[in-house]
């Protein structure tokens, strides 16, 4: 994959997969254009070279919505939960993908929460929520998504280690 941007190249002939049920990590300084690849492979943008396949199908140029469809759930460093929707709202949304039914996408987010610790705030405001339990929000409404391959990115950058 590559991507510039008005002649500055983010991103220039990046390859990986990642194998089924693996934990796959991009590490790289600040500006290494970890964060493009995630855009590029969640069809934030289309890249200017290259293609982005998910068990053997190419996704390259559907829109997000039709990525995540495809099983391709993701976070972003910038958290931005839905404020004014309660948590489980907020994850009923990500469960949407994956469920029609309201009631079955419902259970699904009360699944997640309850990984994810999250079940005791599920009548709380997003926006009531600290920065960590944000970052787990955001964890959990990607998760709620199904998705086949999961991109955490920066999930726990601004915490701290305990």
């Amino acid at each position: 994959l590559s991507k510039s941007f008005r002649g500055l190249r983010a991103v220039q002939g990046v390859s990986f997969s990642v194998p089924e049920h693996s934990i796959f990590a991009m590490i790289g300084p600040n500006g290494a254009g970890k964060t493009t690849c995630f855009n590029l492979v969640a069809g934030v943008f289309p890249p200017d070279e290259g293609t982005v396949t998910l068990a053997g199908r190419v996704i390259t140029g559907l829109r997000p919505d039709q990525i995540c469809q495809a099983g391709i759930g993701r976070t972003f460093q910038v958290v931005k939960p839905f404020p004014q929707m309660t948590v489980l709202d907020n994850v009923i949304v990500g469960a949407l993908n994956a469920h029609r039914d309201v009631a079955a996408a419902r259970r699904e987010a009360m699944g997640v929460l309850e990984q994810l610790h999250l079940d005791a705030k599920r009548d709380h405001l997003a926006a009531s929520l600290t920065l960590p339990e944000r970052k787990r929000l955001e964890v959990a409404r990607a998760m709620a998504t199904r998705p086949r391959l999961l991109l955490l990115d920066e999930v726990m950058a601004g915490l701290r280690p305990t």
